[in-house]
């Protein structure tokens, strides 16, 4: 039990995050089955998520503002398949780890154990619905003519990990902000929805103009769905140093934000 003894001096460590990988474990098995316990649809939610935010953004983007992408072959929809179902990995596991410490203040109070291990299972369940999102959605790719290179697969991988890590990266830093500042629970959601406009979702690189390209660059989120795209859609691979940067930087927000997290996460009981 050494790993879920501790003083209030001491902060996490990795040996005590591995040691608690049974409770990582049994928090993944209860987040999951909570969250569909109750529907009467279950793990389908799943699934009808991105396939209804698929269908609003179709119908705006692709059938009234007709947004081109002269780069991909593929049809629209399927350039916003693979944008939305990456879009939605990150977003969740972001807000999942965002309100890790907020939805199990009671469990905090009552023991110890690495309060980080509430956000590394909370980033696991969205993998879990990304992964059943996916299964769904690649058959959908080819019955709508989607030439899927399966020779590709080899940087589905690292893509799915690194923008898992930058959503978690991020959702380290929101968990301790959402305890400290009140206010930040309402600031989220308008951030979110700007970074999601930010990022290459509902378009792609051709449309922006030249000028403003360098600032589109510097969000890591371009370079990811640009790879992931890649994948499934084929065309031209994104620029090397642009991918370098994009993982490079989900890589340093994920070490960033887990530091912060455990500097501040014994404070989290008196600030709640």
């Amino acid at each position: 039990m050494n790993g879920f003894i501790s003083t209030p001096k001491s902060t996490t460590s990795v040996s005590e995050v591995f040691e608690s990988r049974y409770l990582i474990w049994q928090l993944i098995r209860r987040d999951f089955f909570v969250r569909y316990k109750q529907t009467s649809l279950g793990i389908l939610w799943a699934i009808i998520n991105p396939v209804v935010n698929l269908m609003l953004f179709l119908f705006v983007f692709g059938l009234l503002v007709k947004v081109p992408t002269p780069e991909y072959t593929a049809p629209f929809s399927a350039v916003l398949v693979v944008g939305i179902l990456f879009w939605n990995l990150f977003s969740s596991s972001m807000n999942a780890a965002s309100d890790s410490l907020v939805n199990n203040v009671g469990l905090i109070k009552k023991v110890y154990f690495p309060r980080i291990s509430l956000s590394i299972s909370s980033v696991f369940v969205s993998l879990i619905d990304f992964t059943i999102a996916l299964l769904f959605f690649i058959p959908c790719l080819l019955y709508i003519g989607v030439d899927i290179n399966f020779r590709h697969f080899y940087v589905l991988l690292p893509c799915i990990f690194f923008v898992l890590l930058l959503g978690w990266g991020m959702g380290c830093f929101m968990a301790i902000l959402k305890i400290k500042f009140k206010d930040f629970r309402h600031i989220l959601p308008l951030l979110t929805q700007a970074l999601f406009y930010a990022s290459p979702i509902v378009y792609t690189m051709s449309i922006l103009p030249e000028k403003f390209l360098f600032i589109y660059q510097l969000n890591p989120m371009s370079g990811l769905i640009a790879m992931a795209r890649w994948v499934f859609l084929g065309g031209d691979f994104p620029d090397t140093y642009f991918l370098v940067y994009s993982v490079s930087i989900a890589a340093v927000i994920a070490v960033l934000g887990s530091i912060y997290f455990i500097l501040h996460e014994r404070k989290v009981v008196d600030l709640e």
